[in-house]
């Protein structure tokens, strides 16, 4: 080996030695990227958006999870419901106050909660109580959709996106921004390390702490229930300042869901979370029209027993030969129902087939003539009903029944206007009118009206409740 080639052959004394924990590369590499961290901007939208979050998960420990005042009694929940929803109107203003449709759930959750104000204090009818139910369900599940409306960012002719949304919103979109949610955080608590100037004993116990809290909050009201005597002991110690249970169960029920609902929050601010495929299904026109004929041949059928039987037997009187043994209540009751199943199959087989399937002449007859065997139908369930109510008297279902058999008969009115006119958005549009006839159907007082009508047809409070 020549002198010029030992100059350049690295011996092993002089080659880099690797990076590792005794050079201080590791730390210092840290360093740089907790002063990367502490160099970005925090967001502001982000931060009022947590702190948003925050505010609603605390008013729903202290109106629903805490012992309410009796001066409050009766308004809690709802008053939980309208915070929600004005929070979150509040927070895209901009694009929910020019959107009629965030207008119009924003103001269907207002009107339900108004409702139940009303009904805990001076609508104290029995039968209100099972719309009083079936509210607590529903405004939940407006308050989604006015998260998925309020931002602006849907189209009223794509209702399966805002379906999809909606759907996302209860179990995907809680966990996709927590990341965005601990940021903050991290850049806050990153620029507090990179002003101390060194690397402290104080962040590790801190980054601990934050970690057992969580901890602390499930694991203590546990123990404190499966012990008497540990319960006993620590309310003891603490109770004269605080009780220690109470404390961190309701600490627990304002944190624990605190970052989730921060990620749905700050997931409606950029695109939306989650997008449906693109996948454009066309279905033969010919399939379509067959199908479409095939259960028009059952229908007519049907249709044909009801004007011999039901819509030509009646009586001048208005009532209806029955065979023997059957009565008006079995006779109702037995067909009711399947006819509104039949009827709701009927919408969806014209809206499948509207959408995916090319316009032809043919099947637009078709689906005319669908939509009048569906118009038959709808009112065989009507005269069914009415002879019902002729018989029996008036209840809450019998009342809630008529009032959706008129529903759906706009419904087909505009499936009608919608094979004309193929801007109209018909489902968008379906929507708003259920939505509507919900709210008017706790508002119209239907113990009121029961009572009213039984009165005046002479039918007592006994006779029209014993069959439902």
């Amino acid at each position: 080996m020549t002198e010029s080639q030992s100059q350049t052959q690295p011996t092993a004394d002089s080659r880099p030695a690797a990076p590792g924990p005794q050079n201080g590369r590791p730390a210092v590499d840290h360093a740089i990227r907790r002063q990367e961290m502490a160099g970005r901007p925090i967001a502001q939208r982000t931060i009022m958006t947590i702190c948003a979050a925050l505010m609603i998960t605390f008013a729903f420990d202290r109106l629903v999870c805490s012992i309410t005042p009796a001066w409050l009694s009766g308004y809690a929940m709802p008053a939980f419901w309208m915070i929600c929803t004005a929070t979150i109107s509040a927070l895209h203003w901009r694009t929910a106050c020019r959107r009629p449709l965030a207008w119009l759930v924003s103001g269907s959750v207002i009107a339900l909660g108004i409702w139940e104000m009303l009904f805990s204090t001076t609508w104290a009818y029995s039968d209100n109580l099972e719309y009083a139910m079936t509210t607590a369900l529903a405004q939940p599940a407006l308050l989604m959709l006015h998260c998925q409306l309020a931002n602006g960012r849907y189209d009223v002719r794509h209702p399966f996106q805002v379906a999809w949304n909606w759907f996302t919103g209860w179990f995907m979109q809680p966990f996709m921004k927590l990341k965005c949610f601990s940021e903050p955080f991290s850049i806050m608590f990153a620029r507090f390390a990179t002003a101390s100037g060194k690397r402290s004993k104080a962040r590790e116990i801190g980054v601990a702490l934050l970690v057992s809290i969580p901890l602390l909050l499930a694991i203590v009201p546990l123990l404190t229930g499966a012990d008497q005597v540990f319960r006993y002991e620590l309310v003891s110690t603490f109770g004269h300042i605080i009780d220690p249970t109470e404390f961190i169960l309701h600490a627990a029920i304002v944190l624990l869901p605190w970052p989730f609902l921060s990620s749905l929050l700050i997931g409606l601010d950029g695109k939306p979370a989650s997008t449906l495929p693109e996948r454009r299904v066309a279905l033969s026109t010919t399939t379509t029209i067959v199908v479409l004929l095939t259960t028009l041949l059952v229908y007519a059928l049907f249709c044909a027993v009801q004007f011999r039987f039901l819509f030509a037997g009646l009586f001048a009187d208005g009532s209806i030969a029955l065979p023997d043994g059957l009565t008006y209540s079995e006779y109702a009751r037995g067909g009711f129902f399947q006819l509104l199943a039949v009827t709701a199959i009927n919408l969806t087989i014209f809206g499948v087939a509207l959408t995916f399937t090319p316009r032809t002449r043919p099947l637009s007859a078709s689906l005319i003539a669908l939509l009048t065997a569906t118009a038959i139908m709808l009112a065989s369930a009507a005269l069914r009903l009415g002879l019902y109510i002729d018989a029996y008297g008036l209840t809450w279902l019998r009342y809630v029944s008529m009032t959706f058999i008129a529903l759906l008969a706009i419904a087909i009115l505009l499936c009608l206007a919608r094979l004309k006119a193929n801007r109209l958005p018909l489902v968008a549009t379906l929507v708003v009118l259920f939505i509507v006839w919900y709210v008017a159907l706790g508002f119209s007082n239907p113990g009121w009206v029961c009572e009213t009508f039984n009165a005046f047809h002479g039918f007592d409070a006994a006779s029209s409740v014993q069959i439902p």
